[in-house]
């Protein structure tokens, strides 16, 4: 098969938290803080499919991001990519069976993402101590977010592709 079925599954579960993540900004705009949770995102597909099959995901997943939040064009797209990229040449070293692993990842994708949003804000802005208070206040709600909706989400993924019944073992990892 051209695709892995399991793209699919892993793209729409993106969608799902993109899409859950955004309703629950909404609810909390008061507060003036907002959840920056796309360090899941990148993580299985990354983990569990073949380079091509990842490069497709991650693609994919980058553009719908890119489309619905306030960034230069292919921001994401280009810090998806490059995260599966690393990822997948890691994934020997790294086990998508131990929670942790995964869960690291998760947490330091998040970190990055962020870091690298708060520096697109433009170099008259590095100076301002509100863009980092801010910045340090969204990595904080967001890592806390993240605690509680990670093993979640990782679990939402296994159990779609044990209810369609497709291969849960990594594709292409040196036999061990």
């Amino acid at each position: 098969m051209l695709i892995d079925a399991r793209t699919f599954i892993f793209l729409g579960a993106n969608i799902l938290l993109f899409y859950l993540s955004q309703l629950v900004n909404h609810g909390i705009v008061d507060a003036g803080i907002y959840l920056f949770l796309l360090g899941p995102m990148p993580v299985m597909p990354a983990l569990y499919l073949r380079a091509r099959t990842t490069f497709i995901c991650m693609f994919l997943t980058g553009l719908w991001i890119d489309a619905a939040c306030p960034v230069p064009f292919g921001f994401f797209t280009l810090l998806f990519v490059g995260t599966g990229t690393f990822i997948s040449l890691m994934r020997h070293r790294l086990r998508a069976e131990h929670s942790q692993h995964p869960f690291i990842l998760t947490h330091c994708f998040n970190l990055i993402c962020i870091m690298l949003l708060s520096l697109t804000k433009g170099a008259g802005h590095y100076l301002v101590l509100e863009l980092w208070i801010e910045t340090a206040l969204v990595v904080l709600a967001s890592s806390l977010a993240l605690w509680a909706t990670t093993p979640w989400f990782f679990r939402l993924q296994r159990m779609l592709i044990a209810i369609f019944r497709l291969d849960p073992e990594p594709q292409g990892m040196p036999i061990r």
